[in-house]
């Protein structure tokens, strides 16, 4: 008996908890790269191997279909795994700001005015008065609403993204000759 192939649908779900892990694993080494600097460098790794990660994907489901698989349903594919890897992220990073650093945005906000404010051309702009108007009115989005927007940024991006590692994973399979 033959194993029936998986849509993509499937595989979705199945490789978008994976890649949930991998996308906020890289948010939070965004967000603790302040405490501990190394782990900006592990984002940006995790950040620049993020279409290395969805051209896996997409290029083991065109395997898995004999390379039958049409370039608009890895394209789906694709849209599929940042979209479920975008709530997954998303909640694990809203537990994090906001059980473990609520004042993370109004921290990174303050680290912004400090180092504006030691440039000589930004101690007067308009940028830092209204930066500082923010932190000191309290008008920086709440965590909640930094994920929001962080999912829809990333699921914009990744399917752009996944529209130009799909054509790469369309290449043609080596065919051995017996």
């Amino acid at each position: 008996m033959t194993e029936q192939k998986k849509s993509i649908y499937q595989r979705a779900g199945e490789w978008g908890i994976p890649f949930g892990l991998y996308l906020a694993c890289a948010a939070l080494a965004s967000i603790f790269a302040d405490w501990f600097q190394p782990l900006a460098f592990i984002f940006m790794i995790l950040l620049l191997a993020t279409p290395v990660v969805v051209y896996y994907f997409q290029r083991r489901k065109f395997i898995e279909d004999d390379g039958f698989t049409e370039h608009a349903a890895l394209w789906m594919l694709g849209i599929l795994l940042f979209i479920l890897g975008s709530v997954i992220s998303g909640f694990i990073v809203y537990l994090v700001v906001q059980f473990f650093r609520p004042e993370f945005l109004y921290e990174q906000a303050d680290a912004a005015i400090k180092m504006y404010s030691e440039i000589p051309q930004m101690q007067d702009s308009e940028l830092l008065k209204v930066l500082q108007q923010m932190v000191d009115k309290r008008m920086l989005p709440t965590p909640i609403e930094m994920v929001f927007n962080a999912f829809w940024f990333v699921t914009f991006f990744g399917s752009i993204l996944s529209a130009v590692t799909a054509f790469i994973a369309r290449r043609p399979l080596k065919r051995y000759r017996r």
